[in-house]
């Protein structure tokens, strides 16, 4: 008989968990690796059913080294770099800068830092997982309480423009709207298409992850493609 997993969303759920350690000490923390450090563990989901030996090892503690420090490093590297491009091309958001973001691009901290922040964001993850498996019922709770956490962080962080604090302005990048939101949609569609095909696509953790990857990875290419086009048609966040 099939197991189904009950556990925190991979996102906003973890990220909501840890990223507040960032507002208490923003030198101390790199907020990229933390954020991906805590839905780290969770990228395993991408092969559930496939026999690949990578779950149970996200969720366990040597796993914390062997599987998702790598994962969220470069996780970090692949976000940095598409972080103009894709926030020059997101609405500007109101309360919440979106614009700012852009400025990741720049870490502005020492690679152990980095590596740190990665560690313990994803040991975060593990913690929330066993919180949850002492006491189950909190697991729809959970959702609604990161999904209202995450957008209450993100508010407070736009309205104070902590992004633009933290890492200066963001730099100036191509715009291209038609063709950026084009390669999204291009590349989105048969990666969300495939998804419910996939092994073990009847749990909704794998699904989610599944999903929330096929959307990352579009904003990665149309990042990667737009800014090959360069033209005097530029944003400076």
């Amino acid at each position: 008989m099939a197991i189904v997993r009950t556990v925190p969303s991979t996102f906003p759920t973890h990220p909501a968990g840890i990223l507040p350690l960032k507002l208490w000490r923003p030198r101390w923390f790199d907020g990229v690796a933390l954020v991906l450090g805590a839905a780290s563990p969770d990228i395993a989901y991408l092969v559930d059913g496939s026999g690949l030996p990578v779950w149970p090892l996200s969720h366990q503690l040597h796993g914390l080294i062997l599987f998702c420090l790598p994962v969220t490093l470069l996780g970090c590297l692949l976000v940095r770099r598409a972080a103009p491009v894709v926030a020059a091309h997101l609405p500007a958001g109101g309360p919440f800068a979106l614009r700012d973001y852009g400025a990741l691009r720049s870490s502005g901290h020492a690679w152990w830092i980095t590596a740190i922040s990665a560690v313990i964001g994803a040991a975060s993850h593990l913690l929330l997982d066993g919180l949850e498996a002492w006491v189950p019922a909190i697991e729809y709770p959970a959702h609604l309480v990161g999904l209202v956490a995450m957008l209450a962080l993100a508010a407070v962080i736009g309205r104070r423009r902590l992004v633009h604090r933290w890492h200066g302005p963001a730099p100036s990048a191509p715009r291209h709207p038609s063709l950026f939101w084009s390669v999204v949609v291009a590349v989105a569609l048969p990666g969300l298409a495939v998804v419910p095909f996939l092994p073990a696509a009847f749990l909704p953790h794998t699904t989610g992850v599944r999903v929330l990857t096929a959307l990352a990875v579009a904003l990665l290419v149309a990042a990667a493609v737009t800014g090959r086009r360069r033209t005097p048609h530029l944003v400076n966040g």
